[in-house]
């Protein structure tokens, strides 16, 4: 599977690294020329420098035979216009969005992301879930 992973922040790491290690192929993109030169010493993963939300940066990433683009800038429509890029420029069919504001879930959602992380959700179901058990 080769994938584009939109982000070198920790969820774009730690997903890079989680790929990587399953033998994937895999092209991280981030506006940070330090965060990529760590990630392919680090990693030994590719790393592309630009604004993944650009057609040209994500052709030069290799969008046009990616099956997975993942959106994960902590940018809420910098993930929406990547994946909407990736979608309907490159014909990818799989694409995944990590959104911090609850309420555009069901936007991203309509719009035909296929896959949308709720990360504000997530951390604050298991703190619910922590807290719940101590009672």
């Amino acid at each position: 599977m080769y994938a584009i992973i939109v982000g070198a922040g920790r969820s774009g790491l730690s997903i890079a690294s989680w790929l990587l290690s399953g033998e994937h192929e895999v092209t991280v993109v981030d506006r940070s020329a330090a965060k990529c030169e760590s990630l392919e010493d680090l990693l030994g993963g590719v790393a592309v420098l630009g604004d993944g939300a650009e057609y040209g940066v994500l052709a030069k990433a290799g969008a046009n035979r990616a099956d997975v683009v993942v959106a994960a800038t902590g940018m809420d429509d910098v993930n929406l216009v990547t994946c909407q890029m990736a979608m309907h420029r490159f014909a990818v069919t799989r694409t995944v969005a990590v959104i911090q504001n609850p309420e555009y879930q069901q936007l991203f959602e309509t719009l035909g992301i296929s896959t949308v992380v709720n990360a504000t959700k997530m951390v604050t179901d298991n703190i619910r879930n922590a807290l719940s058990e101590i009672h």
